[in-house]
């Protein structure tokens, strides 16, 4: 039949495709059925009542098509399997069963009546909730998927990352980025409940340090770049959806253990790739359970994980017995010790040693309570609670050892409420309301309550010994509230499905980020460091020396409406146009800084209170027959950006806190200690001193004329089921193109910078070096910091897709994109300084465009599926991952740190270019044979340059500069491995599974294989300026050999294994 054909290979298929956005629900937290009934001649039938019934929890919904024989009913539990009864007074009735649907899409079903006996359709064939397809940019996970991912961390990440768009970063905090974008700009949601970093200071894109939910609590996901309906919102870069599952008739659940450790891991690799030795064990533990309170009526589902990680310091001195030995000797760290604890009166604790016992721990709990009002009445309640703790800063490398109080227990706790009521309130009108709130608390608890002491140049070697509080641990504190209501609303008139919305989100910050609080001290020597003698010291606090008085405090309010009408014009063309408008509004303000607007003419004191913004969209789909599918859009994206960026201008106003520098200070135990006043006459012994000095330090500051961010994004993608004889039915193929052009992008600039007036290469006018970048005046310890717009920056992007499963047990996935992205400043920190100093530039406050940070030139993907019973009644399942993608850019530098100090530690050197500039992220000029823009240290140093620049690839830009993001870091291949095996349960109906995971399968067959090198902040110098000479011209004196480092964790091979009992 028509219907059948259709379903079973364009409108399942396709439908997948978050890009048929025409379909999709509002948070995604529920499904949805809609259609047209015909009589037999082919003309609208009203009055047909339509019953759709939720079999395992007995939810049932009826509505009647209007006058047109259009019928649409949302708010459906996701998966199934549903039974469908179309019930007519004059034609024969008909029923559908075995229907599954999908988070946050329509299932379309259309049927034309007959007078011919009752037809029962078993819907073979439609989506099942069970594993997962790639449509284009587009990705559904269902709970086979889920459980079946091939990854250790038991994150969403490990799921998602089948999608081509989705990359998942190296190291720790595995950052997120979706289409190329910053990870921070993302949108994470579950049962509707934001699971986004609101405050954005974590990497990795959770408010928590880990994934914040049990992954076996999740029932389906969704990952998508363009979806065109005005409900959704809040996101620049990827939207991930995903529902919790709910409680059914049937009692269900399950208990599961699985371990990972040092036995079961293949040799580590340090930085340098040398073979390591590290001791770790990590075991994960949880359960499920599901059952009905009152059958048919309430409904209870939770979910339970506990992660536990027993790790050993890796690092300590040498011939201590450590694992790995750093290029400190036990003798000189025992010096270091006694020097703190006999000279300045220093205690055990407060100077801390080199044997700990670091920990890191995470709990998660889901609870949800599901509850069938009537048959036109729905809630639903979820409580969710995450809470992690690890120890941080711990030595990593050879080159500097930090003594045990410098650690610090980096901790949070979430806790999201969410309640839901779905409401039927006539056969063409429907309304979804939700109330969410976030809370979080992150905390930072040094091991010591003492400033920081770094001895540089210790030993033959010259390494560093650290102690006492972590410099930016020594007044930091975040939590944040967000609270959302929203009512979402459906309204069936004729051929036209008409929604609309509106959501008020209210986010509550108190944040305090003080640096050196308690006095940062840096000694060059163990003999300095014995006479007191600091090479520098770095004090801030707010008024009074308390750093409370810093603090950012402030609650930023976001409305949003939206309407968007969906025309189904035919069987065929489906058309959706929507407009969304946002609008911003605050109360609170920075306190207002009178000498830095006198320095600026900028009032520090802007917010985003009253801006707003107007998002048109539109789709289109097009059915050219029952294999080929024609799909497109264009609309405006805003939202996504860190809530830190705007946070920096309270808590950096330059009137409630100050900060100073001193450099070859006499140092005693007092001021190590944080007590003030010190003894040497050269600390000032308060802030409020400080402030009335006019040393405020950096200002961080809004744009008056501060645009909101936006993105115009346009897709078209063709969809294409095949069959090909002999090898199978039903191939789906997806090619998409998509295109960005960012607006108002980002930018940092310091408002307060002046050029030099005169030099003998600028005529008279500003300054510039022989190669033609701009001079600046450092003529006060002040910065303005000011968030801005930037223009220019876009990206291209191309997605294929091939999908199939066969009937005997074999599923394939098989996905490329490509990505070409140009961005001026991408953001990755979370303050101003940084983002201002370590974005690569020629001159310092223009937005030069580049090649996107985050972009991934090349990426291929490939997950293959096997499910096989070689025991009767018991599954084998065999899922396997491959990835192969290009490397993240680099940018080669110069490092303009030696010769051009005016003031300041080496972090803050090179006043001559632009003050608070990081020195080795100017891009690189690159001098030919005998360039007259450049002079050498030594002879020999053009030679080394010359073979360097040679070696790198760059002779071709000699003459000017390295364009920003031209080499790349090297490609990375990645080869998973997941095998679950059945066994029989305890009693009838339960059943156990064996989990064995291979990760990083390549490095298991070849250790030199499944290696990661990754780069420090995306930038390799190149060489060293030591000062201008008189004509302008650099005077180079080193030649840098910097280079891409080993990933230890990523660069080896490890097993789990556990075991799961399923009930």
């Amino acid at each position: 039949m028509n219907f059948k054909a259709k379903l079973s290979r364009v409108a399942i298929a396709v439908a997948l495709s978050a890009g048929l956005s025409s379909a999709a629900l509002a948070q995604q937290t529920s499904s949805g059925i809609r259609g047209t009934i015909l009589d037999p001649a082919g003309a609208p039938e009203a009055g047909v009542d339509i019953t759709v019934t939720h079999l395992p929890s007995g939810t049932r919904r009826t509505v009647t098509t209007n006058e047109d024989g259009n019928y649409t009913i949302q708010g459906l539990r996701v998966g199934g399997p549903y039974k469908v009864t179309i019930d007519s007074k004059e034609f024969e009735d008909q029923t559908l069963d075995g229907l599954f649907l999908q988070l946050g899409q329509f299932e379309k079903i259309n049927r034309k009546l007959n007078s011919n006996d009752v037809e029962v359709i078993t819907v073979s064939g439609s989506s099942t909730g069970s594993y997962y397809e790639n449509i284009g940019a587009s990705s559904y996970f269902g709970e086979e998927a889920i459980l079946g991912q091939s990854g250790l961390t038991r994150d969403i990440k490990d799921v998602i990352r089948a999608n081509p768009l989705v990359s998942v970063g190296t190291g720790g905090s595995r950052e997120l980025s979706i289409a190329g974008n910053n990870p921070r700009f993302n949108s994470i949601t579950v049962d509707g409940i934001s699971q986004n970093d609101n405050f954005g200071l974590n990497g990795g894109g959770f408010p928590t340090q880990r994934s914040p939910f049990p992954l076996d609590a999740l029932d389906q996901i969704t990952v998508d770049t363009v979806p065109f309906t005005a409900k959704q919102g809040g996101f620049t870069g990827g939207l991930i959806n995903a529902v919790f599952k709910s409680g059914t008739n049937e009692v269900s659940g399950n208990f599961f253990y699985e371990k990972i450790g040092d036995e079961l891991a293949g040799d580590t690799v340090d930085s340098r790739g040398n073979d390591t030795e590290i001791t770790f064990g990590e075991v994960t533990y949880g359960a499920t359970f599901g059952a009905p309170i009152i059958k048919d009526k309430l409904f209870f589902f939770g979910a339970y994980q506990k992660l536990d990680i027993d790790t050993a310091l890796e690092w300590g001195p040498a011939g201590a017995g450590f694992p790995n030995d750093t290029d400190i000797t036990l003798d000189e760290i025992n010096e270091v010790i006694n020097i703190a604890q006999n000279v300045y009166s220093l205690s055990s604790d407060q100077v801390g040693g080199f044997e700990a016992s670091p920990v890191e721990e995470d709990e998660s709990i889901v609870a949800k309570l599901d509850w069938n009002i009537n048959d036109y009445h729905r809630a639903s309640l979820t409580y969710q609670y995450n809470k992690g703790n690890v120890t941080a800063n711990l030595t990593n490398n050879n080159g500097t050892l930090t003594l045990s109080s410098g650690f610090y227990n980096r901790s949070d706790e979430l806790q999201n409420y969410s309640a839901k009521l779905y409401s039927d309130w006539s056969d063409n009108f429907s309304t979804e309301i939700a109330f969410n709130v976030q809370d979080v608390d992150n905390g930072q608890v040094s091991f010591s309550d003492i400033g920081s002491v770094t001895i540089e140049e210790v030993g033959e070697l010259e390494s560093d010994v650290e102690f006492g509080t972590d410099p930016s641990r020594h007044a930091n504190k975040l939590s944040s509230k967000n609270t959302t209501f929203r009512i979402d609303a459906n309204y069936l008139w004729d051929d036209h499905n008409i929604e609309f919305g509106i959501e008020n989100q209210s986010l509550e910050v108190f944040n305090i980020f003080l640096q050196n609080s308690k006095g940062t001290v840096v000694f060059e020597g163990l003999e300095n460091f014995r006479n007191g003698l600091a090479a520098s010291y770095d004090y801030q606090n707010g008024i009074a020396n308390n750093p409370a008085n810093a603090a950012a405090e402030f609650t930023n309010d976001t409305l949003m409406l939206y309407v968007q009408d969906t025309w189904d014009i035919n069987d065929d063309l489906t058309l959706s146009l929507g407009v969304r408008y946002e609008r911003f509004s605050s109360d609170d303000r920075p306190e207002f800084n009178e000498a830095s607007f006198a320095r600026t003419g900028v009032r520090n004191d802007a917010t985003f209170d009253g801006r707003d913004v107007v998002l048109p969209r539109f789709s289109f789909n097009y059915a050219f027959n029952d294999d080929v599918t024609l799909r497109g859009g264009i609309g405006m994206f805003a939202g996504g950006q860190p809530n830190v960026w705007l946070g920096n201008s309270f808590s950096q106003a330059g009137v409630n806190s100050g900060q100073f520098q001193a450099q070859d200070v006499q140092i005693t135990g007092a001021d190590i200690t944080g007590v003030l006043p010190a003894a040497s006459a050269a600390i000032p012994g308060t802030v409020d001193e400080l402030l009335a000095s006019g040393a405020e330090g950096v200002v961080s500051l809004l744009d008056p004329d501060f645009d909101i961010p936006t993105d115009i994004r346009s897709q078209i993608g063709v969809d294409y089921v095949f069959d090909i004889p002999g090898i199978g039915e039903q191939f789906t193929w997806s090619t998409e193109y998509i295109y960005t052009d960012r607006d108002d992008a980002p930018h940092w600039i310091d408002v307060s910078l002046p050029g030099i007036s005169q030099s003998p290469t600028s005529g008279g006018s500003t300054a510039l070096t022989a190669t033609g970048q701009t001079l600046y005046v450092d003529d006060d310890e002040n910065r303005d910091l000011m968030l801005t717009n930037s223009s220019g920056g876009r990206s291209n992007i191309i997605t294929t897709s091939l999908n199939k499963s066969w009937e005997q047990g074999v599923s394939m996935s098989l996905s490329y994109a490509y990505q070409d992205i140009t961005e001026a400043n991408q953001g990755t920190s979370s303050t101003s300084q940084s983002n201002y100093r370590f974005s690569p530039q020629i001159n310092r406050n223009d937005a030069l465009l580049g090649t996107g940070r985050f972009e991934t030139e090349h990426r291929l993907v490939a997950s293959i599926g096997y499910k096989t019973e070689f025991f009767s009644g018991y599954e084998t399942n065999f899922n396997l991952f491959f990835e192969r993608r290009s490397g993240r850019p680099i940018s080669y530098t110069a490092a303009m740190d030696r010769g051009l100090l005016e003031f300041g530690s080496d972090e803050f050197r090179n006043a001559a270019f632009s003050p608070e500039f990081n020195s080795g992220n100017y891009l690189a000029y690159i001098p030919d044979v005998n360039d007259p823009n450049v002079v050498y240290a030594s002879p020999e140093l053009e030679a080394e340059l010359q073979a360097s620049i040679a070696q790198a690839g760059l002779a071709g830009y000699a003459g000017g500069f390295v364009p920003k993001g031209a080499a790349s870091e090297p490609w990375i291949t990645t080869l998973d491995l997941s095998v679950t095996q059945e066994i029989p349960g305890l009693m009838e109906g339960h059943k156990g599974r064996l989990i064995f995971i291979v990760d990083n399968l390549l490095n298991l067959v070849d250790s030199s294989a499944g290696r990661v090198k990754t780069s420090n902040f995306g930038t390799f110098r190149l060489y060293d300026v030591d000062t201008l000479d008189s004509q302008g011209r650099y005077v180079i004196d080193r030649v840098r050999d910097d280079s891409t480092a080993f990933d230890s964790d990523d660069s080896t091979w490890r097993i789990k294994i556990g075991i799961s009992y399923d009930f």
